[in-house]
């Protein structure tokens, strides 16, 4: 059965999983892709309980989805992402030994740390936590936060919630534009050269001011500015 749908209508993904993100399924072959929030889809038909999609930005832009009618109507929604892209300031402070991870059961880090501001948000950020190994912090400079691009390994950061009931979406991370993009915004203690939120009870407000932005060419949703020197850089 088809019931009548807008279809060309363009709808977003204002609900996701405490992950951070929305599972739709493709036809061909019969699998789940995820969405992450603000996701701009365009809906097509809804026939025998299901309302499909073109998903207009992201890592599934330009496949065609679905959703029950049911989860269609209680994620897709009709606002948008803000059309400007957010700014974040990261301004390096101390190098820290020893700092103390109790949600690593007390592992010791040796963290250099720095401030990241966000909208009205301020947090400590650990910028590398891993020396030796070919790991270092940013240097100063402007940067591109892209899009999400898939959900991160749960076993790496799940944990957390044990210390913060109230952590979610700590599958979304925000790759940085650098080199082969393998450096991130994300939750966490552990730092790789990534820009690491040590405060695990404020990821919900940083993900929400960062994915709630796009760039007029739907590929990005910040700026980052590194101010400052580390006081340790390899």
């Amino acid at each position: 059965m088809i019931r009548p749908s807008p279809a060309g209508k363009f709808l977003y993904v204002n609900k996701v999983g405490s992950d951070g993100w929305l599972q739709a399924r493709q036809a061909d072959p019969d699998a789940l892709l995820p969405l992450c929030k603000y996701t701009q889809v365009t809906l097509i038909e809804t026939r025998n309980g299901r309302t499909s999609f073109k998903v207009g930005d992201g890592a599934a832009k330009g496949r065609t989805l679905s959703l029950s009618d049911a989860n269609a109507a209680e994620y897709l929604g009709p606002k948008p992402p803000a059309p400007t892209p957010a700014s974040i300031v990261v301004t390096y402070g101390k190098y820290v030994e020893g700092w103390v991870s109790q949600a690593r059961n007390g592992q010791r880090l040796d963290q250099q740390m720095a401030t990241l501001q966000v909208a009205d948000i301020t947090v400590q950020v650990s910028m590398n936590s891993v020396w030796g190994q070919g790991f270092t912090p940013l240097p100063a400079g402007e940067y591109v936060v892209l899009l999400p691009d898939a959900p991160h390994q749960r076993d790496m950061t799940r944990f957390y919630r044990r210390v913060a009931p109230t952590l979610q979406y700590d599958q979304v991370w925000f790759p940085i534009r650098h080199g082969d993009n393998s450096r991130y915004v994300h939750v966490g203690n552990l730092s790789d050269g990534c820009t690491t939120v040590l405060d695990l009870a404020r990821w919900p407000d940083i993900h929400e001011a960062l994915i709630s932005h796009r760039s007029p060419d739907g590929k990005s949703v910040a700026t980052l500015l590194i101010k400052g020197t580390p006081e340790r850089e390899k």
